[in-house]
């Protein structure tokens, strides 16, 4: 019985705690159009699982920006208000939204400390922006177990959202440190490359990794033990 166990510490030791080398130049990393199908189905599936909603829950949100519905089901499932009427408001920028539905002030704390150690690279443009990263690398944590500075220090590099989710869930299924794959990203690598380096299909990068292979039970959001002033009135 120790081997077994030893094998998957090792395992979660490479997949989660990787070492972050020194930060280098930021590199804009262009993404194909049939990445960005891989990437999508791995979203759809993993929040789906992760949020505990059907996949035509998803749709009407996806047309538009396919990462927006991971802050979109954050809040809505954290304040307990239907997706549909968060999405309605998101003009007013995540940051506002939140405050007004209740959302905790202290929901990011840790993951703006891990992004702060690697401010290198172009900032984002807008707030909205960065609370949307925010979103994203805490969902890569919380349902994959990666390490956010890991991510944050991609992120800083140039890789995109579809390299970190495709990356992440390859990672977890080939026992990896995905920091292997997004060397070869920044190196100018493809994901038909990277696939076919290590020796599996193409398409099955877009497969997420099983729930035996991930590295703890998911912690689901919850809703926070006082609401906001945006959350009254709902039961």
């Amino acid at each position: 019985m120790k081997k077994p166990l030893l094998s998957i510490i090792f395992c979660l030791f490479l997949t989660c705690s990787s070492p972050i080398p020194a930060l280098a130049d930021f590199t804009q990393v262009s993404i194909a159009l049939s990445d960005r199908k891989l990437a999508l189905s791995l979203i759809q599936q993993t929040a789906t699982s992760y949020f505990q909603i059907q996949s035509g829950d998803l749709q009407p949100y996806l047309k538009e920006e396919p990462f927006q519905v991971i802050p979109l089901f954050y809040l809505s499932t954290v304040t307990k208000t239907p997706p549909a009427a968060v999405w309605k408001q998101k003009g007013k920028g995540w940051g506002k939204l939140g405050k007004e539905l209740g959302l905790p002030a202290n929901f990011h704390g840790k993951y703006i400390s891990a992004k702060n150690k690697h401010k290198k690279g172009p900032p984002p443009a807008k707030e909205n922006d960065l609370l949307e990263e925010l979103f994203i690398i805490r969902f890569l944590h919380e349902c994959y177990g990666a390490d956010p500075e890991l991510l944050f220090y991609w992120r800083a590099r140039g890789l995109t959202y579809d390299d970190l989710f495709i990356g992440v869930n390859l990672g977890l299924r080939l026992k990896k440190s995905p920091a292997e794959f997004f060397a070869l990203r920044i190196s100018g690598k493809d994901w038909q490359f990277i696939a076919a380096k290590f020796k599996v299909s193409y398409l099955s990068l877009g497969q997420p990794a099983k729930e035996k292979d991930k590295p703890k039970p998911k912690p689901k959001p919850s809703p926070p033990a006082n609401k906001g002033k945006g959350g009254k009135g709902k039961k």
